[in-house]
């Protein structure tokens, strides 16, 4: 009975692709599918936006700048606050009482503020959101500080539900005028303005403590 040689009983099987195991990966003689991988990731660049195209939407309609530029929450707020602004000033003149001029006056002068913070904002925010998108998530120290602004958090989340429900509610009792609501206007008529501008300016103050705290 012939024993089998051992020579033939330790001999390690040839496979195909040993040689190309054995050469060195990244080297142009290794195997095809290493040879037709690229060295790194490819990177595509994000297109900048253009400061003409969001200040050009901008002037043409409030809000449209800021949509261009991927800030849909903050062109929303624009757009539905110079729309309650007109809603207010046509409900109000439509009543034909003294009391409400000086309302109609105040919010009448609300509409260029808006409007022209609306074109200056999306200038501004254009810069920053190039950055963000160039820089990714190194933009923490840069592009990051646009973000942590407590105006643009202020737009975000359940903020801005609750500013859409109470700009929503606004419209209701403009538009359906209960007895409580007029005869708070003929009494109030010329005081809501000051409130309002208190308001506001409270608001300011504490938006800008919230941004030095966090500075």
């Amino acid at each position: 009975m012939n024993m089998p040689n051992d020579n033939h009983r330790h001999r390690i099987p040839e496979f195909p692709a040993q040689d190309d195991l054995l050469q060195d990966p990244f080297s142009r003689a290794s195997s095809h599918s290493y040879g037709n991988m690229p060295p790194y990731a490819p990177y595509f660049q994000v297109p900048k936006k253009r400061k003409f195209v969001a200040g050009l939407l901008s002037f043409l309609m409030p809000g449209t700048g800021h949509f261009y530029l991927g800030l849909m929450q903050r062109g929303l707020f624009i757009m539905m606050l110079l729309i309650l602004d007109i809603f207010t000033i046509t409900t109000l003149a439509s009543q034909e009482t003294d009391a409400n001029v000086p309302m109609i006056t105040l919010f009448a002068l609300f509409i260029p503020v808006i409007y022209f913070y609306n074109i200056f904002d999306a200038l501004q925010a254009t810069d920053n959101v190039n950055r963000r998108n160039e820089l990714g998530d190194f933009a923490n120290g840069a592009a990051g500080s646009f973000m942590q602004d407590p105006l643009q958090k202020l737009f975000r989340g359940t903020n801005l539900g609750v500013m859409l429900i109470t700009i929503g509610t606004l419209f209701f009792l403009l538009s359906s005028k209960p007895r409580w609501f007029t005869g708070l206007f003929d009494l109030m008529g010329s005081y809501i303005g000051s409130v309002v501008l208190i308001v506001a300016g409270l608001a300011m103050f504490l938006l800008e403590s919230r941004k030095n705290k966090s500075e």
